[in-house]
């Protein structure tokens, strides 16, 4: 919010980016429940059925948070133009929260693995590990900030989308190779169908 005040004297930047913010929040509710849902269902099934039951929980909740999150950002994008007009009615600053809405729709698609990943690995109990991509991810997103690429609103909503895809590529891989839900040696979809061999 800071680097938007400072981009000009006339405040709005910073009203486009309080107002980008407020429509994105709207969708990172229902993120946040798949969050909670994957926290809860991941340790039960666990705790009841084993680790393969738990494995094919994860999954689905990992396909259905990224269908989530391709929907949100569709939604968002179509409604942009009747979103806008609600929290402005000034035309300049509804122009320069298009392309800044653009790219958090596109957020939303990359946050549907980034909150099925993390609720897995707080079921999991999988804390430091999601500290240390957490960490990796925010330094990103601030050396990008501290660039000149963050000069610009777009710069600074780009910069927040490299945090997030870190961080959902990294909680993909931590989930598919390296956390206690792991495929070791073979990679099979929900324990059933071909099974690919993996190196």
């Amino acid at each position: 919010a800071g680097r938007a005040q400072s981009m000009d004297p006339t405040g709005v930047m910073a009203a486009a980016y309080g107002i980008v913010m407020q429509i994105y929040s709207m969708g990172i509710v229902v993120h946040l429940a798949i969050q909670g849902t994957a926290a809860a269902l991941v340790p039960s099934a666990k705790a009841m059925s084993g680790t393969s039951k738990a494995r094919n929980v994860a999954d689905r909740i990992f396909i259905w948070g990224s269908i989530i999150g391709i929907l949100l950002g569709v939604t968002q994008l179509l409604l942009l133009p009747v979103l806008v007009p609600l929290f402005s009615t000034l035309p300049e600053v509804q122009e320069a929260v298009k392309a800044p809405a653009l790219i958090s729709s596109l957020l939303h698609v990359i946050n549907g693995p980034v909150f099925a990943g993390e609720g897995t690995m707080l079921g999991l109990g999988s804390f430091k590990a999601l500290a240390t991509i957490t960490t990796i991810s925010v330094s990103i997103m601030v050396a990008l900030l501290k660039s000149p690429m963050a000069q610009t609103l777009n710069g600074v909503l780009l910069s927040i989308a490299a945090f997030s895809l870190f961080q959902s590529l990294a909680v993909v891989v931590y989930h598919v190779r390296i956390g206690p839900l792991r495929r070791r040696g073979k990679f099979e979809f929900f324990g059933k169908g071909k099974v690919l061999q993996q190196e």
